[in-house]
């Protein structure tokens, strides 16, 4: 039997918080950018003043305050080490 890949949602409500389901890593953060790997692909939340109110690995849960400017997803569903060998070759 296979696993159905848990469902992503994205609820923004007035550009200053977002609450997502699907999460299964935060790739990066600070005041600026939040980078997440979600079952929908890679997820940048881009804005001012950004923080992470809550994170759960385990249920997939995610809550982002601050004021949001831009969400972008891409393809990229898992996290590409960033170490010198991949710098190397950007």
């Amino acid at each position: 039997m296979q696993n159905k890949p848990k469902a992503h949602n994205f609820i923004l409500e007035n550009r200053s918080k977002l609450v997502l389901s699907g999460v299964h890593e935060v790739g990066s953060f600070n005041d600026t950018e939040v980078v997440t790997y979600t079952t929908q692909g890679e997820l940048r939340i881009k804005g001012k003043e950004l923080q992470i109110v809550m994170v759960n690995v385990e249920s997939g849960d995610m809550e982002i305050a601050g004021k949001i400017y831009s969400a972008i997803y891409s393809d990229n569903t898992e996290r590409i080490p960033n170490n010198f060998i991949t710098k190397l070759f950007k």
